[in-house]
């Protein structure tokens, strides 16, 4: 990949991840992606990440497990850098299949996307696959697939934009 489409990805990443967390607060406020009694949030992914950096991989319940000192800004930190691989992945992908992106083709990567909270993020924190073992019914399951969507339509969008630039 070349050093500006390199960039342009790295900012489209950025954004369409900045783009999810924005509609995804929205969202709840709303109701809209679901509501239930099981707490998300970046400082939980900082807590996840901070577990497995010492070697812990899974936990019977990540809320239960003791907080680390500076899982927010890690938290932070590890979803935006995700966003900005998947992003980059995305366009690898379309390289590799010589494939012009698409808002479709955005969409349906960020969708097939929830499989990383669905199978290695839910179980690992104590929830289950698909967030299953959680209270709350598919409140995981309906607010990661929802979140992921937005992630996909936001990578079409700021590609749009950036294209447009």
């Amino acid at each position: 990949m070349e050093s500006r489409a390199f960039f342009g990805g790295l900012i489209v990443g950025v954004l369409a991840t900045f783009t999810m967390d924005v509609v995804a607060v929205i969202a709840l406020r709303l109701g809209i992606a679901g509501r239930g009694p099981r707490r998300t949030g970046p400082d939980l992914i900082g807590r996840w990440i901070g577990y497995l950096l010492q070697g812990k991989l899974r936990h019977t319940d990540i809320l239960q497990t003791p907080p680390l000192r500076g899982e927010l800004l890690l938290g932070f930190a590890a979803h935006y850098a995700i966003g900005i691989v998947l992003t980059l992945l995305y366009l690898g992908l379309l390289v590799v299949a010589h494939a012009t992106p698409t808002a479709l083709s955005a969409i349906l990567y960020g969708t097939a996307t929830t499989v990383l909270p669905w199978f290695l993020m839910f179980p690992s924190q104590g929830m289950g696959w698909l967030g299953r073992d959680a209270p709350g019914d598919a409140h995981l399951v309906r607010a990661s697939l929802f979140n992921h969507i937005v992630f996909g339509l936001g990578i079409a969008l700021w590609m749009a934009v950036i294209r447009s630039i």
